[in-house]
């Protein structure tokens, strides 16, 4: 492996030096430099690329060297370790190991939903080709009728399909990706070094018309929650870790949500998984009628259907989430659940999602009292509530203002008003409602909201541009500093147009157009050196605007390396980004504005004496260091998300439609309200039907 990177960045030097020196002969042929300075200028445009690959390519080569020696087993061991430790914490979030949490069931599905079982058996044993051998005796089910159970059975029924492949069916709320989440922590603990790794996927990030075929989309699925995963494989530079494991049949895919798929392409998508599945354990969840209506079916699965919760389920875990005396507050509602003719309410509660959203409308919490809470005997209003939707209506309605609401320990007290925190909910629903519709809650998606504001750019550019006028005339002086202030002014504005285009940070560097680049830092020489009267030669500028170009195509896209035993999250990736912002920007800032300020000196050491040198070195170098921060944070705005993300949050801040300390306010959503959730490095609410209600009332909001 070291040979080889080795042999790599000698030849990459080796072209540099042989390109420097082509493009330098044609300067010095056509300017024909006949001064000491001309020829410092182009021994400056020889060694400049060469050095500075160089040099990126020593850490590039540290850092593949220090993951060499990981064997792909090994690579999987991390990723466990990483996908345990974000699903254990989210399970603690969630309360899944709570004594209150509500247990569900499940049965085989219908007939019609359902393989031909011997089929199953024949196509893990005798038809298909490529399957693990088979499990030791009577370890596999006789039949569908034997994968009924409960509770945290879901990893012992898999392990009983044949083919290892489980399609989980269920209503709205009915459990599916909470059921999902306990399966992978209960797969991790069983898990043996260098097996399979289990990770959860939403399907409702994948695209099946966007020419992204099942696999290709999971890779970028586990690279953008795992960026370790985004390095060379073990053994083969050219291929990615994550498709490596891929290949490998390393990771177990449980897929959640075929149905937030759009209907259109739901067969697509179904007939698109078909044909790539490798044999292997692969589950998929989806609700019960949307996938009834699909034509296409797993192939080779075995179905389960989630059950409503039993009356006493409900009841206990209504009354024991209340504790003590409280807990009479629910008899007459607990009462109706085992007539002939159940109310509304009754029908509405038989999901886990909204026995859980009752226990937080009406249910105190410790040190609360229950005179400033609503009486569920409501619920039985016959008037109000004539259908089972519109409980489920009131229950989505009431959820965001129990979250809010004033906690009785002070330490634990929310920061922001219930009424600011639902009308911002609110606008992110209804923003991730927008086409294409997506349930992930990204920051960098953030600017795609502001497409009705069309006249922000326009007041950051006046802005970024007074501040920057401000500062180079008092460098500059009157004149000179209105020019250049008018010019970072359209900088900025620019960067703020570009925050328009969604950006992915999990998608690796994006290099701007370096073309661009050359001839807008080249004009910028001409115009430093017109000030000076022509003292900066031709061969000099040339030499600058070379060395800008391979500094800028060559710099690392981050700092920070990416451990694959670390999941992504948002505030990860966040940090990520901005750290790759300034890096990139520090380093051109720091490199080449002293650097051009150092050869410029030197050569007018040689033709105008050393005050003169000093002088202009000195005037040189900080004239750099403004300018190449300017122009770093241009090109950087062009190619991380950090930059759009701060415009567009503060744009949305002034217009009131989002906090200014958004992160921390979605953070606080998802750790100590529960209203959100998260999938790797984004936020989702916590469920579906939740976000679509929040959008209706974003709708009706003045």
């Amino acid at each position: 492996m070291r040979g080889s990177v080795v042999r790599h960045t000698g030849r990459v030097t080796l072209l540099l030096l042989a390109v420097s020196v082509v493009v330098t002969c044609l300067a010095v042929w056509w300017l024909r430099p006949d001064s000491a300075a001309g020829w410092v200028g182009v021994v400056g445009g020889v060694l400049g690329p060469p050095v500075l690959w160089l040099a990126w390519a020593s850490y590039r080569d540290d850092r593949a060297e220090a993951d060499a020696a990981l064997s792909l087993e090994e690579v999987a061991d991390r990723l466990a370790v990483a996908v345990r430790g974000q699903w254990t914490a989210e399970a603690e979030l969630q309360r899944l190991n709570n004594p209150h949490a509500i247990p569900v069931r499940w049965r085989p599905a219908d007939p019609e939903l359902v393989e031909d079982w011997p089929s199953l058996v024949r196509l893990a044993t005798t038809d298909g080709a490529g399957w693990p051998p088979p499990s030791a005796a009577g370890t596999w089910a006789a039949g569908p009728g034997e994968l009924a159970g409960g509770g945290n059975e879901l990893a012992d029924v898999l392990g009983r399909v044949p083919t290892g492949r489980l399609l989980v069916l269920g209503q709205p709320g009915a459990g599916k990706t909470v059921l999902l989440v306990r399966l992978m922590l209960d797969l991790l603990a069983r898990r043996q070094p260098g097996g399979p790794v289990p990770v959860l996927a939403p399907l409702a990030s994948w695209d099946p018309t966007a020419g992204q075929g099942f696999y290709g989309w999971l890779e970028s699925r586990l690279v953008a929650d795992h960026p370790g995963l985004a390095n060379p494989a073990p053994g083969d530079s050219r291929v990615r870790r994550a498709r490596a494991l891929l290949d490998a049949g390393l990771v177990l895919p449980v897929l959640d949500g075929l149905d937030e798929i759009p209907d259109a392409l739901r067969d697509r998508a179904l007939a698109g998984i078909n044909d790539a599945l490798r044999p292997g354990p692969v589950v998929l969840s989806a609700r019960t009628e949307p996938y009834r209506l699909t034509a296409a079916r797993l192939a080779g699965a075995a179905v389960i259907e989630l059950l409503p919760l039993d009356t006493t389920v409900i009841a206990g875990y209504l009354r024991m989430t209340a504790g003590g005396p409280v807990a009479a507050r629910w008899d007459p509602v607990l009462a109706t659940l085992t007539g002939s003719t159940p109310p509304p309410v009754a029908r509405a509660l038989a999901t886990p999602l909204m026995t859980a959203l009752a226990r937080s409308v009406y249910n105190p919490r410790p040190g609360e009292h229950t005179g400033t809470l609503p009486n569920p005997a409501e619920l039985l209003d016959p008037h109000r509530f004539p259908t089972r939707e519109r409980v489920e209506q009131h229950l989505f309605d009431a959820y965001l203002p129990a979250a809010y609401r004033p906690h009785p320990d002070p330490a634990r007290r929310c920061p922001w008003p219930a009424a600011n925190a639902q009308r911002w909910l609110a606008f992110l629903a209804h923003h991730l409602q927008r086409p294409p519709t997506t349930p992930d809650i990204a920051w960098w998606q953030l600017p795609a909201a502001l497409s009705p504001d069309r006249h922000w750019p326009y007041i950051f550019g006046l802005a970024g541009g007074l501040a920057a006028g401000l500062g180079f005339w008092l460098v500059l002086g009157l004149h000179s500093g209105l020019v250049a202030g008018l010019i970072a002014g359209w900088m900025v504005g620019m960067m703020a147009y570009l925050a328009r285009n969604v950006q992915n940070p999990t998608q690796g560097p994006r290099r701007p157009h370096i073309f661009a680049a050359i001839a807008m830092f080249g004009w910028v020489i001409k115009i430093l050196s017109n000030m000076f009267k022509g003292n900066v030669p031709l061969a000099v500028e040339a030499a600058a605007v070379v060395v800008f170009a391979v500094l800028r195509g060559f710099l690392p896209s981050t700092l920070i390396r990416a451990d694959v035993r670390t999941a992504a999250s948002p505030s990860t990736l966040l940090a990520k980004d901005r750290a790759t912002f300034r890096s990139q920007v520090l380093a051109m800032v720091l490199v080449f504005g002293p650097g051009l300020g150092f050869l410029l000196g030197l050569m007018a050491v040689f033709t105008d004496g050393l005050a003169k040198g000093l002088t202009v070195g000195l005037t040189i170098g900080v004239l750099g260091f403004l300018v190449m921060g300017s122009f770093g944070a241009f090109f950087m705005a062009s190619e991380t998300a950090w930059v759009p993300f701060v415009l567009a949050r503060c744009w949305l801040a002034i217009r009131r439609r989002l906090p200014w300390r958004l992160m921390a306010f979605l953070a606080d959503a998802h750790e100590q309200r529960g209203v959100l959730r998260q999938a790797g490095g984004v936020y989702q609410f916590r469920h579906l039907k939740l976000q679509r209600r929040l959008a209706q009332r974003h709708e009706r909001l003045p």
